[in-house]
């Protein structure tokens, strides 16, 4: 009900292998993993250049993000995601919705 109304924006879905950059579809960001670990998160680029965002989850690297879920299935991602070529876009995504920010 919550998407039909776009209430919010991102939602996530979990997947067990890396997805092909022309599958992934707009306003999911899918992490790669499992129950127990997980490893990428895969997102399109909110400004519509339609360029594919692949962020590591992974602790042990820097730089790493991570992906939180709540109940509604609702995406947020910190820290902020900001993309240093092509658009140059800097956002963050919390509880679904895109909240830009200036680059740096």
């Amino acid at each position: 009900m919550l998407w039909t109304f776009k209430q919010f924006q991102y939602k996530v879905e979990i997947i067990p292998d890396n997805p092909s950059p022309e599958n992934l579809k707009k306003d999911i960001v899918y992490v790669v993993g499992g129950k127990r670990y997980v490893k990428w998160a895969y997102m399109k680029c909110p400004c519509g250049c339609n360029d594919s965002i692949m962020l590591s989850l992974s602790k042990n690297v820097f730089p790493s993000w991570s992906v939180k879920q709540d109940k509604l299935g609702r995406a947020s991602i910190s820290p902020s995601i900001n993309k240093l070529d092509g658009c140059r876009s800097h956002f963050f995504i919390k509880k679904g919705k895109v909240i830009w920010a200036q680059s740096f």
